[in-house]
């Protein structure tokens, strides 16, 4: 269980890593069709510190790995890798 734990927090720590790389590339590059991109990265942004603040509280790393695991649309878009990768493919 413990493993699990810290493998999530790594994914955690990776994800965020992920976002804020995402998120600082966009003013650079923004066009009038790229706002909804834009848009998707600070949504991106609010859950995963939704996610961050849960895994402070007390049972808040079991809450947070739930969360991600079942609820698809509240996962930030570092934690959909099978939905990215096809939507790379399509692309």
């Amino acid at each position: 269980m413990i493993h699990k734990l810290k493998k999530f927090s790594k994914q955690m720590g990776h994800g965020l890593k992920q976002e804020y790389r995402e998120t600082k590339d966009i003013p650079k590059h923004i066009k009038n069709r790229e706002y909804k991109k834009a848009a998707e990265q600070v949504g991106d942004i609010g859950k995963m510190t939704f996610l961050s603040a849960l895994w402070i509280l007390p049972g808040g790393g079991v809450v947070s790995a739930t969360i991600v695991k079942f609820f698809k649309k509240m996962r930030p878009s570092a934690f959909r890798e099978d939905e990215t990768n096809k939507n790379n493919e399509i692309a």
